[in-house]
């Protein structure tokens, strides 16, 4: 391995995120242990601080039930999109990136007909959301944000935070509390070292206390120690013809429309299936796509909760997924609903 730099570098400006999406469908592979809710259509019209309908723009159900349903699409040429929701009153929420966002209030009606909400408006979100992303030799996050077509994030070095916690681990703690996600690189496996313990405790207290993380591949030596005694089994089920993923959580299908994706590894030469599977999740753990054909079905996409706050971890690099339109808009929905 080469040198890693020390530093930390800024990336300045607004932008917003212009999102690419497929359509939306209904998950019938998913087994609720309830009964489901009736489901029924409800439309709302985006428009921006001008007035003017926006295209692109996410609507969502601000609470949307346990169970598979098409409760997040994005608004078309017109700035219309059709969500479905249980009866009764119900929040709707309209975001485009994360410095817009407008909500709106609607009486869903238990009818064939659709619900015509209205005009939700997108306003400027008062304090915007902080991203840093954390730079490594084996991963690149911060390239895989900018694909999607996302800048607004500030940069740093794993060296740094390091340093900074066994200088001051309550210092670094102050700092990463500046920002509300935190996309953290794979570091080749340097998050064994026995120094990375110090700054895994200060991410569990960052996240305890709130903090949002999106990690890749070695940060499960990071989970390790802040969800011990979990993620210690693996199996790499190793196989270079099935690599595919299967989405499992209704959300993530909803967003992506498809639930079975092929894994374009040309990055990577191990491949997907050549990445560990944890067979030991922590109690609560939330799977959101798993190796397709494993048995047991062995989580590659995994979110962790602490306190407050959580950490998404994807036990591949997800730089792997910018040259496949379709599988990049992972990184989107975590990106908007974290």
């Amino acid at each position: 391995m080469g040198l890693r730099r020390i530093g930390c570098l800024a990336a300045g400006g607004l932008c917003a995120l212009i999102f690419i999406l497929f359509g939306c469908k209904k998950n019938d592979n998913v087994l609720m242990p309830n009964a489901p809710l009736p489901l029924y259509q409800v439309r709302a019209t985006v428009v921006d601080t001008t007035g003017n309908p926006r295209p692109g723009a996410i609507l969502m159900l601000s609470s949307p039930p346990e169970q598979s349903g098409t409760f997040i699409a994005t608004t078309d040429s017109g700035g219309k999109a059709t969500i479905q929701s249980p009866p009764g009153n119900q929040l709707l929420i309209a975001r485009y990136g994360i410095t817009l966002q407008g909500t709106l209030t609607v009486n869903v009606q238990a009818s064939s007909t659709t619900t015509d909400a209205g005009v939700v408006h997108l306003q400027a979100v008062a304090i915007p959301a902080k991203i840093l992303t954390v730079i490594t030799e084996a991963e690149s996050l911060q390239t895989a944000l900018r694909v999607i077509g996302f800048t607004t994030f500030d940069t740093t070095y794993a060296d740094t935070l390091l340093a900074m916690s066994l200088r001051d681990s309550s210092a670094l703690l102050t700092y990463l509390s500046r920002y509300s996600i935190i996309f953290s690189s794979c570091d080749d496996g340097l998050e064994a070292g026995a120094d990375e313990a110090v700054l895994s405790r200060t991410y569990g207290r960052y996240i305890s206390a709130g903090g949002k993380m999106f990690g890749g591949h070695c940060n499960y030596y990071h989970l390790r120690r802040i969800w011990a005694p979990y993620y210690q089994n693996y199996d790499n089920q190793e196989d270079e013809v099935r690599d595919s993923i299967r989405i499992v959580d209704s959300g993530l299908e909803a967003w992506l429309g498809f639930s079975i994706a092929s894994w374009d590894s040309s990055t990577d030469s191990r491949r997907l299936s050549g990445y560990e599977k944890f067979l030991d999740l922590p109690p609560g753990s939330r799977v959101y796509a798993t190796i397709s054909w494993t048995s047991p079905q062995m989580g590659v996409i995994v979110e962790n909760t602490l306190g407050k706050g959580k950490f998404v971890w994807t036990n591949y690099h997800s730089d792997d997924l910018v040259n496949a339109q379709g599988l990049r808009t992972i990184i989107q929905y975590f990106l908007l609903t974290m």
